[in-house]
C-alpha cells in the first residue's frame, strides 16, 4: 500500500516517527499499523530534486539509521513484535537488533535449576548481548512443608536462597562481558525472609563488568557468616546499590544483616553515586562516618534510628554532590517530627547541589528550609507510610504486624513549613495533609511562591464528620499557576471504596474492574472542575483510588473544544496508572 509513498531525503536526515504519523494520517491508520507497514516496504523510493525517483532498499541505510528503526519500532508498541519481525529478515539486521532485543533478559531459577544441566538458562550464544539481568527465585519456603508448625525451627535452607547460590549461575553471570546491572526479586514474598548468603552477594560484588546490584524482597545474610568469611575481593567499582525490602516484615533487622552492610559500603563508598536501604539494619554510624565523593542519590525508608543521636544536616555531611535525597522515615508512637536541622545546632548547609528533597513529618522549626539551594526542583512533604497506604495495610495485615503510625500534619502546620521555603523555581511539590482553618492560605501560598510548578501532588484528609468535598474552593487559590501540567489529588472523598478487605466480615469490600457510579461522577465532576480554574495549559488530572485490590492512580486527559467562540472543557478517562510509590 505504501510503495511510492515515503520519501527520504539523505541531505535531510531520517525521521521515522514523522514518517509514520505521516503514514498514519494519509492512510487513516494507528501508529502502530503505519510502523508495520513501513516494514513491509523492502523498497522505498527516493525523490531527488527533478523528482525522479529511483529504487532504493531499506538496506541502503547505514547500521545507525537501522538501529533507530528498530528502536523505534521496540518503543512504538506494547510488544516488540515489531522489532523482532524486522529483525528476522535478514542476517545484517539480526546482528543489529540483538543487544537491543536480548539486552534486558529475566531468568528464573530454582533449587532443580541448579542442580540440573538441563536447565532452561539463557543460551551462551545472547551473553555478549546482555546488559541488564532479572534473576528471580523460585524457591519453595519450608513453611509450606511443616506439619508441626507450633514446635518448627526455621532451617538454613528455609532462609538462605539455594537457587542463587549455584556455581553455574556464578559461571554464567561471569561469561555476560557487558553485563551492567543484576536485580534480584524472588517470585513469591518468603515466610521467614528469603535471603542471599555472605558468599553469593560477594560473587555478586566480584563482577568485573558490574556497577548496578538491586536487592528487591531478598534479604542479605538472613545467617550471619564466619567472621572470617566477611572479606570482600577487589572488583570494579559499582556505581549503584539499591537494598529494597517489603515495608511490613519480620524482622524488621537482623545484626547479620547490618554487619554485611557495613562491610559492603566500606567497601563501595568512594565509588558509589546512588545507595537506596532499608532504615532499620541500616549502618548509619558507619555511613555517616565514611566520604562519599560521589554520591548523587541517598534514600532510606523505614523506622527512625534513635542512635545516633546527631541530626540528619551533620550525619550526611559528608556527600558534597548530593542530588537526591529521599528520608522516608517513620517517628516512634508520640515522637513528634524530628528536625533534620534543629535550631541552634551549629552547621553549614551541606548539599549544595540539591535538586530532589523528600522529608516525611517536617517540622516548621526545621533550618533546612530556610537553607535551601537555588537548586532544588522537587520538594515532598509527606508522611511516611502515607495515610493511604496506611488504611491498605490496616485491612491487609493483622494489628500486632503493624507499627506505630503518625498521621499526616495539619494544613496549617504545613504551611508554616511551606513559608520559609525560597524555592521559585521549584517545579514538582508533593504534599499531605490534614484540613483545617488555614487550608486555602495554604493553597494561595503554594500558587504564589512556587509559580513555575510544572506537578502538583496533594492529598488531602477530611476534617471528621465532614461529607462533602469543596473542590472549587480548593481550586481557586491554585489558578494562577500557569504552568501546571499534571494535577495529582487525593480528596479523600466520603464515597470512596476501601482499601481492600473487611476483616470482621472475612470478605472483599469490592471486587470490580468498574468503581461504583456515584464514585465515578465524582472524580470525573472534580476534574472538570480543577480544569476549567486551573487554566489552558493543565494536560492532566490524577484522582487517586483503590481498585482491583491496589492503589492506583485514575488519569483524565483535559481536552478544550472551541465552538460559537466558547471553549468546553471535557475530561477523558485514561487507563489508570499505579501509584508510584513502592507501598506494600
Amino acid at each position: 500500500m505504501l510503495a511510492g509513498a515515503l520519501d527520504f531525503r539523505a541531505g535531510n536526515g531520517f525521521s521515522l516517527s514523522g514518517d509514520c504519523t505521516w503514514i498514519a494520517r494519509r492512510y487513516r491508520l494507528s501508529q502502530d499499523e503505519a510502523s508495520s507497514e513501513l516494514l513491509s516496504c523492502s523498497v522505498l523510493p527516493v525523490k531527488s530534486s527533478k523528482m525522479i525517483a529511483r529504487a532504493v532498499s531499506i538496506l541502503d541505510l547505514d547500521d545507525y539509521f537501522l538501529i533507530r528503526l528498530l528502536e523505534h519500532l521496540k518503543a512504538a508498541g506494547s510488544t516488540i513484535l515489531g522489532a523482532v519481525r524486522l529483525s528476522c529478515t535478514c542476517r545484517r539486521l539480526r546482528g543489529l537488533s540483538m543487544s537491543m532485543l536480548f539486552s534486558h533478559c529475566k531468568q528464573d531459577i530454582s533449587i532443580w535449576d541448579a542442580s540440573s544441566s538441563d536447565s532452561h538458562t539463557i543460551p551462551s550464544t545472547l551473553w555478549p548481548h546482555v546488559r541488564t539481568i532479572k534473576l528471580c527465585c523460585r524457591c519453595i519456603d519450608g513453611y509450606f512443608a511443616v506439619s508441626d508448625w507450633d514446635n518448627y525451627t526455621p532451617q538454613d535452607s528455609d532462609v538462605i536462597c539455594g537457587a542463587l547460590e549455584s556455581p553455574k549461575l556464578q559461571y554464567v553471570l561471569q561469561n555476560m562481558p557487558y553485563l551492567s546491572a543484576i536485580v534480584v526479586r524472588p517470585i513469591h514474598s518468603h515466610w521467614f525472609g528469603h535471603g542471599l548468603s555472605w558468599d553469593t552477594l560477594c560473587g555478586f560484588l566480584s563482577l568485573p563488568q558490574l556497577s548496578r546490584l538491586v536487592l528487591e524482597h531478598v534479604h542479605i545474610c538472613p545467617r550471619p557468616p564466619d567472621a572470617a568469611a566477611l572479606q570482600l575481593q577487589p572488583c570494579t567499582p559499582i556505581s549503584s546499590f539499591e537494598y529494597l525490602l517489603p515495608n511490613i516484615r519480620d524482622p524488621y533487622g537482623r545484626l547479620s544483616e547490618t554487619e554485611a552492610l557495613d562491610r559492603v559500603l566500606r567497601f563501595l563508598h568512594h565509588s558509589l553515586e546512588t545507595l537506596s536501604l532499608p532504615a532499620e539494619p541500616a549502618p548509619i554510624i558507619t555511613i555517616s562516618s565514611l566520604d562519599w565523593p560521589r554520591l548523587r542519590e541517598l534514600r532510606l525508608r523505614g523506622l527512625r534510628w534513635t542512635t545516633p543521636t546527631l541530626p540528619i544536616v551533620g550525619l550526611f555531611a559528608r556527600m558534597p554532590n548530593l542530588r537526591v535525597l529521599s528520608l522516608e522515615l517513620m517517628e516512634g508512637e508520640g515522637v513528634s517530627a524530628t528536625a533534620l536541622w534543629p535550631r541552634g545546632f551549629p552547621a553549614s548547609y551541606p548539599w549544595p547541589y540539591l535538586e530532589s528533597l523528600s522529608v516525611s513529618h517536617p517540622d516548621p522549626e526545621d533550618e533546612i528550609y530556610a537553607h535551601l539551594p537555588p537548586t532544588l526542583r522537587t520538594l515532598m512533604l509527606q508522611s511516611w507510610p502515607h495515610q493511604c497506604i496506611r488504611r491498605w495495610q490496616e485491612v491487609n495485615y493483622e494489628p500486632d504486624r503493624l507499627r506505630s503510625y503518625s498521621p499526616p500534619i495539619s494544613s496549617s502546620t504545613l504551611l508554616r513549613v511551606l513559608q520559609r521555603c525560597d524555592s521559585p523555581d521549584l517545579r514538582m511539590l508533593g504534599v499531605e495533609y490534614c484540613s483545617d482553618y488555614t487550608e486555602v492560605s495554604l493553597l494561595s501560598h503554594i500558587a504564589s511562591n512556587f509559580p513555575r510548578l510544572t506537578a502538583l501532588e496533594f492529598h488531602r484528609y477530611r476534617p471528621n464528620g465532614d461529607a462533602e468535598i469543596p473542590v472549587l474552593d480548593i481550586a481557586r487559590p491554585l489558578a494562577s499557576l500557569s504552568a501546571l501540567r499534571i494535577l495529582k489529588v487525593h480528596l479523600d472523598f466520603p464515597r470512596m471504596n476501601s482499601s481492600m478487605l473487611d476483616r470482621n466480615k472475612r470478605e472483599p469490600r469490592f471486587w470490580t474492574e468498574r468503581l461504583p457510579p456515584a464514585f465515578e461522577r465524582s472524580l470525573q465532576s472534580s476534574a472538570i472542575e480543577f480544569a476549567q480554574v486551573l487554566g489552558p495549559r493543565l494536560q492532566e488530572v490524577w484522582h487517586f483510588v483503590y481498585q482491583m485490590f491496589q492503589l492506583q492512580w485514575r488519569r483524565y486527559e483535559v481536552i478544550r473544544v472551541l465552538g460559537d467562540g466558547v471553549t468546553e472543557t471535557r475530561v477523558t478517562m485514561q487507563i489508570n496508572r499505579k501509584y508510584d510509590t513502592q507501598w506494600r
